[in-house]
C-alpha cells in the first residue's frame, strides 16, 4: 500500500518533508469574563500537507490535475449528468441512466447501435476511462490515453486504439475533441457483440492529460470509483489512520533539474494540501 493515494492512484510525498496534519476546529472555546472557559467544539478535521518531490513535467500535469479535480466523471447513478452538472450533447438509440447492477451503484446501459456524446472538448493530450460489460458478461476496466493502446484491467497497452466503446479516429485523435460511446452489434468493431447484448458502462472518466502509465494498475486494483464524488477524493494509505474524503488544493511550485543517466531532466515540484470534507 502506497504512503498516500487519492481515489486509489498513488499521491508521490516527498520523505525529507513528510506529510503534515494541521487540525482545524469546528466551534469555538473562549472564555467568561470568570475565567471559565466555554467550548462549542463539536468537530476536529484535518488538513494534510506535503511535496510531491522532482516530476517530470508531464506527471507534474497530471498529479496537478488530479488534485485541484480536472475533467469530468459521469457517475450514471441517476442521470446522464457529470459530476460538474455536464449533460450530453448528443444520445441516438436506446440509453437507460441509473440501472441498478453497475460496478458502483447504478450504471448506463446502451441498446445495440445506441450512442452517447459528451461535450469535452479535448485538445490533443487525454485520458478517458471507463468499467465496462455486456449484459451476462464481467466488468472490464479500460484506459485510453492519448498516443497509447487501451490498457484493460491494469494491463498497460493491452487493446489496440479501435477496441471499446470509446470511437477514436487514431490512437491520438477523438473525433471532434469530444467523448462519444458507442454499442456496436456484431463484429463491426470495437467491443465484439456477437449476441447483440446490452452495454454497461459505469464510471466513466474524462481528463484533460495523458494519465501517467503508473496510474493503470493501481487504479484497477483499488476497485473504488474515481471521486467521493469528484472533485472530492477518497484518500488513504499508510500515512493516514483511516481513509478519509478530502479536497486537494495545489500550492506553491519549483523547477528542479537532475540527471537520469546521461541526460538531464527539467522537471518541477510542488506543494500541495488536503483538506477534509
Amino acid at each position: 500500500m502506497p504512503a498516500l493515494a487519492l481515489s486509489g492512484i498513488p499521491l508521490p510525498v516527498l520523505a525529507d518533508r513528510g506529510l503534515t496534519y494541521t487540525p482545524t476546529l469546528l466551534g469555538e472555546s473562549r472564555r467568561a469574563f470568570s475565567g471559565w472557559l466555554r467550548s462549542s467544539e463539536r468537530r476536529e478535521v484535518y488538513s494534510y500537507s506535503g511535496n510531491t518531490g522532482p516530476l517530470t513535467q508531464e506527471d507534474a500535469r497530471a498529479y496537478r490535475g488530479l488534485l485541484k479535480g480536472e475533467g469530468d466523471v459521469w457517475s450514471f447513478d441517476s442521470d446522464l449528468r457529470s459530476s460538474a452538472f455536464r449533460a450530453p450533447s448528443a444520445t441516438s438509440g436506446t440509453l437507460e441512466a441509473g440501472v441498478s447492477g453497475g460496478r458502483y451503484g447504478g450504471c448506463l446501459r446502451m441498446a445495440v447501435n445506441a450512442s452517447l456524446t459528451l461535450p469535452t472538448a479535448l485538445g490533443t493530450k487525454w485520458t478517458v476511462a471507463y468499467w465496462w460489460k455486456l449484459e451476462g458478461g464481467s466488468w472490464r476496466h479500460y484506459v485510453h490515453r492519448a498516443g497509447h493502446f487501451i490498457s484493460d484491467n491494469g494491463q498497460l497497452d493491452a487493446r489496440t486504439p479501435g477496441s471499446g466503446a470509446l470511437e477514436v479516429a487514431t490512437a491520438s485523435r477523438l473525433p471532434g475533441g469530444v467523448v462519444q460511446l458507442r454499442n456496436l452489434g456484431g463484429f463491426s468493431g470495437g467491443i465484439s457483440n456477437p449476441s447483440n447484448a446490452a452495454l454497461l458502462v459505469d464510471d466513466l472518466v474524462v481528463l484533460p492529460w495523458v494519465a501517467p502509465a503508473s496510474w493503470v494498475a493501481p487504479w484497477y486494483s483499488a476497485g473504488q470509483p474515481f471521486g467521493a464524488p469528484y472533485p472530492y477524493h477518497v484518500a488513504s494509505g499508510e500515512a493516514l489512520y483511516e481513509p478519509r474524503t478530502v479536497l486537494g488544493r495545489v500550492g506553491q511550485g519549483r523547477a528542479v533539474e537532475w540527471w537520469e543517466g546521461t541526460s538531464q531532466v527539467l522537471g518541477q515540484e510542488f506543494d500541495f494540501e488536503l483538506q477534509e470534507r
